[in-house]
């Protein structure tokens, strides 16, 4: 037992706690809603929400970074991903956080996203 739990977690992608927002819709709603990330590895995110998403629910993704792209621009991480579980969370504003698998994921500056979160389409 102690072998197949030693195997899972080497199998498992390495996380990082950052603390950045996160813009997340499912794909045909106009509305971003906002979170905050708890982890980040390169096939998923843990969000903190104040809206919980069934699992299997797709996702579209927007990770502020703050590092900054070429000529001083911010970038931004534009994602799909499933949401893969639910996790309660003793915190009144956000008391779920959301797993969420990505299968895609690009980067973009962005003065170039229409229609930014928080700015003015």
């Amino acid at each position: 037992m102690a072998q197949a739990k030693s195997l899972q977690t080497a199998d498992r992608a390495r996380r990082f706690a950052l603390r950045l927002p996160v813009y997340y819709r499912e794909p045909d709603s106009p509305t971003w809603l906002k979170g905050t990330t708890e982890n980040i590895s390169h096939t998923g995110v843990l969000f903190l929400s104040s809206y919980s998403m069934p699992a299997d629910a797709t996702l579209d993704l927007r990770l502020q970074v703050a590092v900054r792209s070429k000529g001083g621009v911010p970038a931004e991480v534009r994602c799909k991903g499933s949401v893969v579980r639910q996790e309660p969370r003793n915190v009144p504003q956000s008391p779920v956080a959301l797993a969420v698998s990505i299968r895609d994921y690009r980067i973009v500056r962005q003065h170039s996203v229409p229609g930014h979160p928080g700015q003015a389409a």
